[in-house]
Parts: structure tokens; sequence; C-alpha cells
């Protein structure tokens, strides 16, 4: 399944959950899914972001230039993520 048709699904659950608990409503739900489409691609592009600069950050800091440990990537990713003000 592509990245696409698998954002495509995830936005319509997320509609549809919303609408289930009465939360939101949509009059026209596939306006409601266009608009959750987009949010989560631009979520997902920015944790994209957030994680290739903290390799490079880390890579660069590293004697050699290896690769960071999932542990250090994640924990610079966090203070990237804070600096810029995101939640991961």
């Amino acid at each position: 399944m592509s990245n696409d048709r698998r954002i495509e699904f995830l936005a319509r659950a997320i509609v549809n959950r919303l609408e289930d608990r009465g939360l939101v409503e949509f009059g026209d739900a596939e306006a409601g899914i266009s608009v959750v489409i987009k949010t989560l691609e631009e979520n997902f592009a920015a944790a994209e972001a957030i994680e290739q600069e903290a390799r490079q950050r880390l890579t660069s800091a590293s004697p050699r230039g290896r690769e960071p440990s999932e542990s250090d990537l994640r924990e610079e990713m966090r203070r990237i993520a804070e600096e810029r003000g995101y939640i991961l």
C-alpha cells in the first residue's frame, strides 16, 4: 500500500471516529477527509524534516560520521521538535 493510500485510509478512520463520537459533524465527509489528509501530510513532512536534521547533526558530530543509535536519534529529534515548537 502506498503512503498516499495509507494517509487517506488514516484520514478516513479519523473522520469516522470523530463523527461516531459526536465530536465533529462534517456536512461533507469528503471535505473533512481532505482537511485531515492535508494536515497529516504536513505533519509527516515536518517529522521527516526533523529526523533528517537530527541525523545530519548527529552524523556531523560523530568523529567518523557513523550512523547514530536509535535512542540518540530519538533524543535529538525531541530536542529539534522542542526548538521548533512541535510535539512528536
